[in-house]
């Protein structure tokens, strides 16, 4: 067989690859495009223990699956803002799983100093009131693979209640 007869016959396979390649980046792009993002509420901050240093407390979030599949938070990252000041951040690598159209509650546990804890502390005696924020990224993985996105949840600590907002 001649190189020309070869090269006639092998142009047909590599645009059908290409062609293929291209579908499956596509349908990938597609996918996560059609990913609607969860919405997170912080439900609850319950305070674990408090020591001279600091001390430790759970922060409990409400996460809003809108999507028609299961998802698994694999990584969230957090900062826990008092007023305008930070009181703690992290990460938590652990494995969750968000069930569709649903809320699911997510604790994640936080260690902070107690310098940190008097600033909140005296914003809530000054004030009668705290505001808190946190916000983060949640890793998740469904079936169109892994995806990051922002997130951010607000409350009030009213004298010792915690509503969200």
């Amino acid at each position: 067989m001649t190189l020309m007869k070869s090269l006639q016959r092998r142009p047909a396979l590599v645009p059908l690859s290409v062609l293929a390649a291209m579908l499956m980046s596509a349908c990938a792009t597609l996918g996560r495009q059609a990913v609607q993002v969860p919405t997170v509420e912080l439900r609850d901050i319950r305070i674990r223990g408090i020591g001279l240093d600091g001390g430790a407390l759970d922060l409990v979030l409400t996460v809003h699956n809108p999507n028609e599949y299961r998802m698994d938070a694999t990584r969230v990252t957090y900062t826990l803002v008092a007023d305008s000041a930070v009181v703690a951040q992290g990460a938590v690598n652990r494995r969750v799983t968000l069930q569709p159209k649903a809320p699911n509650d997510v604790t994640l546990p936080v260690t902070f100093t107690f310098k940190e804890l008097l600033g909140a502390a005296e914003i809530l005696l000054r004030k009668g009131v705290v505001d808190y924020v946190v916000r983060g990224e949640v890793t998740s993985s469904g079936p169109f693979g892994s995806i990051t996105r922002p997130y951010e949840g607000k409350a009030r600590l009213d004298n010792g209640v915690l509503i969200p907002r």
